[in-house]
């Protein structure tokens, strides 16, 4: 169905407008403590200390499988989803009154980014509207999907990033010389703002501003995927268009606002660094065992090394050959070394910092994968020529935070 704020005859980056489902400060008090870093960047001890801090925390709704319920009489997510629908009588959580784009603002004392929030409308993926460069985990996709469907909401949205040479930065300036709806500080360190963009013409601009680009996404492939298997759902038992066919994103001009990109390291359970050490992989120059010198040990050194560490010893492995930036260190450490290791990929965990991977290493009696970072240009081609990574290769960030803006289905028709 087309929109009002249509003005192009075949757009390809289509953002709605949508009314957002916000904390209500008056109730919670600082908003800032009900929110929380994305899903997958948290650990136990994170989720439990959010949990501990708030009763009201988003955890609580994002991650229900990981809530301790006493009775344990019900679904984790019919739980959740239960809990929901509490807050909202109660008044917890508001809706905003009108539909309407969202300039989202947030950072840290070093960086900072701004870009706008909306329900994407959701395209199949041989589109090549919205790119993914990632496989993904199917149980994570079940997880977050049961979420979804359960509570009938996007609690998080996805980060996508596109090159838009600065051409929403009109309407973002604008906006931004109002009060906001959102200023708060996180206890990460991170400060965030959230402004309203209801106006007829600055909505529109924005979305023709969007309409003749790809995006990549830069944070939200399992959630993506839920997106697409909702909207099947839905479909399948015969909804017509509805509030399933979007979800809830963020649209960042790299142009702009360039993201940073990190490395996602690897732990692997059940396997010892001389096992490592002594192994003659074809391609790769396994050097000498070395002591760990400090707290944690090195990162790699640059693109084709791969640092193998425990928390007291450690050894480098290189790419013997020329490197071919076209394969990834992530792709060659899934493909030949885990193979010659033994190493199936049930034996891997993902970690976004070394000291989180080196514990998980220790607890599973294995070894620590550092991983150096691809480059955007690496991750953008990989994308435009329909190839994936291996699972869980890339971390852009900042990151936005969940509990911010939020969106329900059921305020939506």
């Amino acid at each position: 169905m087309a929109s009002q704020h249509d003005t192009t005859p075949s757009p390809r980056l289509r953002l709605r407008p949508f009314a957002a489902m916000r904390y209500n400060a008056e109730l919670v008090g600082d908003i800032g403590e009900v929110t929380s870093p994305p899903y997958d960047m948290m650990d136990r001890p994170m989720i439990d200390a959010l949990l501990n801090d708030h009763p009201q925390n988003i955890v609580r709704l994002v991650l229900p499988r990981l809530v301790s319920d006493p009775v344990q009489s019900t679904n984790p997510y019919a739980r959740a989803a239960k809990l929901l629908r509490r807050w909202r009588r109660q008044r917890v959580l508001l809706t905003d009154a009108e539909p309407a784009l969202y300039v989202y603002e947030y950072g840290d004392a070093a960086l900072a980014v701004c870009g706008v929030v909306g329900a994407l409308e959701l395209r199949r993926r041989d589109a090549g509207v919205v790119l993914p460069h990632e496989d993904v985990i199917p149980e994570i996709v079940g997880d977050r999907l049961a979420m979804m469907a359960a509570s009938r909401a996007n609690l998080e949205p996805i980060l996508l990033v596109y090159d838009g040479g600065g051409s929403t930065n009109d309407v973002l300036v604008k906006a931004r010389e109002r009060a906001p709806l959102i200023d708060v500080s996180a206890q990460d360190g991170t400060w965030h703002r959230l402004w309203a963009v209801d106006d007829p013409a600055d909505i529109r601009a924005v979305r023709l501003a969007l309409a003749p680009h790809q995006a990549l996404i830069a944070d939200g492939h399992h959630r993506h995927a839920s997106y697409l298997q909702l909207r099947r759902r839905h479909r399948g038992v015969g909804d017509g268009e509805g509030p399933w066919d979007r979800g809830l994103a963020m649209l960042i001009d790299q142009s702009q606002y360039p993201l940073q990109l990190s490395a996602i390291h690897r732990s692997v359970s059940e396997l010892s660094l001389d096992e490592v050490a002594a192994g003659n992989v074809a391609g790769f120059e396994v050097g000498p065992r070395e002591p760990v010198e400090g707290a944690l040990p090195r990162l790699p050194s640059g693109p084709g090394e791969m640092v193998v560490a425990t928390d007291s010893a450690m050894v480098s492995v290189r790419r013997s050959a020329p490197r071919n930036p076209a394969v990834s260190d992530v792709e060659l450490l899934h493909g030949p070394l885990l193979h010659a290791w033994s190493v199936s990929e049930d034996r891997l965990g993902y970690h976004h910092t070394v000291q989180q991977t080196i514990r998980c290493a220790h607890q599973d009696a294995g070894v620590a994968v550092l991983m150096h970072p691809s480059s955007v240009t690496e991750v953008m081609q990989v994308a435009r020529a329909g190839k994936l990574m291996p699972r869980k290769s890339t971390s852009f960030g900042p990151k936005p935070r969940t509990g911010v803006v939020m969106r329900s289905l059921d305020d939506e028709v």
